[in-house]
């Protein structure tokens, strides 16, 4: 039974956690657990070494699609001088993706924290602390970014980060209509929008207006931690009920992206992104046998 998804391995299986495999092994493994897509994470648009590697890698791989998460800066007050050289360097970006795959996706975002700390509570932080000049400078990022990826027919989306200026759905879709952009949409990072206390539960935030335009949707699970925010865990092992999320999503039509993350599991990211694949793959097929076992059903 195929997947209804496009299915993509994030970068974050194979990066950190005392080791860094080369993008031949990157892509291989995710081509070999059938895998459709592999999101790569910025590559810095003057570093030719990595790029190549990574385009020799896509093509050997024999995997279809590509993405790449791009996070920008600019919106406060410190980072504003650099904001043209920013987009400058986005722009390089999405050429140099583009050449690897034409119809590669940006999953992008703005790191910029106007609240210039990281607190527990992410309503301390972040879009919270936002001022005008901060979402006008944000707009102006979002709009720019829109304005490439339509002359290059990509697509393109927003991904909620805790901290980030957009930390929440409700920022990027803020930023989407004060951005009139076209071609980015809004994306879902399950783990930052659980984990997030400024986020209400997935059916209402998915109600919200412009959610029905979702164009990316990243998982991961975790628990949390007394003394930390959060820390993470396989798709089956958390406190994130990804399955009733899926079900949520598959109800509502969604089709876009579904990509696998494993920040800071560690151990063997072969058996970490095939315990995921496997996991997504089990839920499509106990809610297909059954419907009545998908808690969204219509």
């Amino acid at each position: 039974m195929s997947f209804p998804n496009p299915l993509y391995l994030f970068n974050n299986h194979f990066v950190g956690h005392r080791r860094n495999y080369p993008y031949r092994t990157r892509l291989a493994i995710a081509a070999d657990l059938g895998f459709e897509g592999y999101e790569l994470h910025p590559i810095e648009p003057d570093d030719d070494k990595s790029w190549d590697e990574a385009a020799a890698a896509f093509k050997s791989s024999g995997l279809k699609r590509a993405g790449m998460y791009v996070v920008g800066r600019g919106a406060t007050d410190e980072e504003h001088p650099k904001i043209d050289a920013d987009l400058a360097r986005t722009r390089r970006i999405v050429e140099r993706l583009q050449a690897i795959d034409a119809g590669a996706f940006v999953n992008y975002s703005i790191l910029s924290n106007p609240a210039g700390k990281s607190p527990p509570d992410y309503r301390e932080a972040g879009s919270a602390k936002a001022e005008p000049r901060h979402w006008e400078r944000a707009a102006r990022l979002v709009r720019e970014l829109d304005s490439d990826l339509a002359a290059r027919g990509m697509p393109g989306n927003l991904y909620n980060h805790v901290w980030f200026i957009v930390d929440t759905p409700a920022a990027e879709l803020r930023l989407i209509r004060d951005s009139g952009a076209k071609v980015v949409r809004p994306g879902l990072a399950l783990f930052h929008a659980f984990f997030h206390q400024g986020v209400p539960d997935l059916p209402e935030v998915m109600n919200q207006p412009g959610m029905e335009r979702l164009g990316y949707f990243a998982v991961l699970n975790g628990w949390p931690k007394p003394a930390e925010p959060f820390r993470t865990r396989p798709l089956d092992d958390g406190n994130i009920d990804v399955a009733a999320a899926l079900g949520l999503l598959w109800s509502k039509g969604y089709a876009g992206p579904v990509v696998s993350q494993a920040y800071d599991l560690g151990g063997d990211p072969y058996e970490s992104a095939k315990r995921a694949r496997d996991y997504l793959h089990a839920v499509h097929e106990r809610f297909t046998r059954n419907p009545q076992l998908n808690p969204f059903s219509r």
